[in-house]
């Protein structure tokens, strides 16, 4: 009897839904939809039950302890800058910095084009993903988009594409390293 009463034990939580803001639910997959476009996440490998009822999205999980508190607060956030996403855009600002060379960036399609870094004849590309808006003027780079997930990851892969191998980092500095992040309307404050 006792043991039942723990396999039923579940760690709950909720997230409003916002004004504008459409949610739907396709099993572990949720998409919410408002005036900046769609943004659409799986938790199926997340131990979850999602539901929507009155205004709000529903979490919860059948995890007891730390485990159950970390997966549920994960899932939250998630889906509250999800719905936020889809509001209010999502920003990124880098900057270009350099010691010995000039780099050149641009931004083409769906490409980011980064030359003569470090003197190399051959430029170093790294993908644009879809729905994420990618905006060079001079030395700032920014990186805009609706999904906080995809625009802190191609930031990350910009970084990490010019990083300085096999160099002292105290004296080559180059490289192009995130400047600020954040939403658009907390940025502008």
């Amino acid at each position: 009897m006792y043991i039942e009463r723990l396999r039923q034990a579940r760690t709950r939580g909720e997230v409003e839904i916002p004004q504008g803001v459409q949610v739907e639910l396709e099993g572990p997959t949720v998409k919410a939809s408002g005036p900046l476009g769609s943004v659409s996440k799986d938790f199926s490998k997340c131990r979850v039950s999602i539901a929507k009822v009155e205004g709000k999205v529903e979490v919860s999980t059948d995890l007891k302890g730390k485990r159950g508190k970390a997966i549920l607060g994960t899932v939250l956030k998630k889906l509250s800058n999800m719905m936020k996403g889809v509001r209010v855009p999502y920003r990124v600002d880098m900057k270009v910095v350099l010691s010995h060379f000039p780099p050149t960036v641009k931004a083409q399609g769906s490409v980011l084009s980064i030359e003569n870094f470090m003197g190399e004849k051959t430029p170093r590309r790294v993908q644009i993903p879809p729905g994420i808006k990618v905006e060079v003027s001079g030395q700032d780079i920014s990186i805009t988009g609706s999904d906080i997930d995809t625009v802190t990851q191609l930031a990350g892969t910009i970084e990490t594409a010019t990083m300085t191998k096999y160099k002292d980092q105290r004296i080559y500095l180059d490289g192009i390293y995130v400047q600020s992040k954040g939403y658009e309307d907390e940025l502008s404050r």
